[in-house]
């Protein structure tokens, strides 16, 4: 049983390692379904159900019946007839809890995985990726090897904008670019584009902005058959390295962040040179993976994720549902950029420039 006062400090990615194998090692969805089935369908669909019965972390923040929500599409699989309908019968049970991180990855042999959320909020836009690029082409921005980062000099400020929060995020690179810039008298980090899968670079970046050490974030895992069978909450720290930079740093967020991202934004807010803006994140703080994300196998080449972890902010308030609110909040509309205008880039460049002239 998970007491609120329980914590523990996370001192190495092998014990990160080896307790989320443990964790998932304990059941599989392979297992065979332990309620009865019509058909092959009505199966899949309770395998699916199982796992996240099993599974899941946040029950306790989601007000679903989830034995209600078996019946009910249990049912409905019993009468389907072909794979097609199977997926939007999953799709729609494990969307009854509204969680950004849960999704089915379905093979396509024309384009690869594709990706089918179970969760689809009318997120509003703030970033259109031809409107930003219009704007840093002429800054000679480029792509980092890896594509998850890239960064470019508008005038005097270093511009990074990070795509994803991932297993191949590069920071050694990442933080050399820092150093090489250690001089400028700001910095932007734009990562209004990124979600993430991996919570590895949204502790390690902030080592790089701070001269002490910070507590990150917390992580729950989820730990046994019943809903509230949660780990006590795990510390994770962000220690300094020997050098820092302290000059002003604007990190651009919007509704698209979720998941890692929010974890980085969440520690980024507590530096007092650094500014959130943009609009709220989008509140997906549930994770199927600490290093990496887990699939967990369906049919076939088929998988889904099933987020069995969750994000904490360094106050212990849980992110799903909620995000994080931006220190300055920028209205943007589809006519901004329909008229090419990036409203939270043009505004963080202000915004800059009126710290550092200071």
């Amino acid at each position: 049983m998970y007491r609120k006062n329980s914590v523990f400090r996370i001192k190495s990615g092998a014990f990160v390692t080896a307790t989320i194998v443990s964790l998932i090692l304990s059941s599989c969805i392979d297992d065979p379904p332990t309620h009865p089935a019509v058909n092959d369908y009505q199966s899949y669909v309770d395998l699916v159900w199982e796992l996240y019965d099993q599974k899941y972390v946040a029950f306790d923040v989601k007000n679903v019946d989830w034995d209600a929500v078996h019946e009910e599409y249990s049912q409905m699989a019993a009468g389907i007839g072909s794979f097609a309908e199977l997926q939007d019968v999953i799709i729609q049970m494990i969307g009854t809890l509204e969680d950004k991180n849960a999704f089915l990855r379905i093979w396509d042999p024309s384009q690869g995985y594709v990706i089918h959320p179970t969760c689809s909020p009318e997120n509003e836009i703030n970033y259109v990726d031809s409107v930003l690029m219009a704007y840093l082409d002429p800054w000679n921005f480029s792509w980092d090897g890896s594509t998850t980062w890239g960064y470019c000099i508008i005038d005097t400020i270093p511009y990074f904008a990070i795509k994803g929060f991932n297993y191949f995020f590069t920071f050694q690179a990442f933080k050399d670019v820092i150093l090489d810039n250690i001089d400028a008298p700001g910095i932007i980090i734009d990562i209004r584009m990124s979600d993430g899968e991996s919570l590895v670079p949204a502790a390690q970046i902030p080592g790089v902005f701070t001269d002490q050490t910070v507590t990150a974030f917390y992580t729950q895992y989820r730990t046994g058959p019943q809903h509230d069978d949660l780990s006590p909450l795990a510390v994770h720290d962000v220690f300094p390295r020997p050098w820092a930079y302290m000059k002003p740093v604007a990190i651009l967020t919007g509704e698209q962040n979720f998941g890692a991202s929010e974890a980085f934004v969440s520690v980024m807010a507590q530096l007092p040179h650094v500014t959130l803006i943009g609009d709220t994140t989008g509140g997906g703080g549930n994770t199927p993976g600490y290093f990496t994300q887990v699939y967990w196998p369906l049919w076939e080449m088929d998988n889904i994720t099933c987020p069995f972890a969750r994000v904490l902010t360094a106050d212990t308030v849980s992110i799903e549902g909620i995000g994080i609110l931006p220190d300055i909040y920028v209205q943007t509309t589809p006519a901004d950029f329909l008229a090419g205008h990036d409203l939270v880039l043009e505004y963080a460049i202000e915004w800059i420039a009126t710290q550092t002239a200071r």
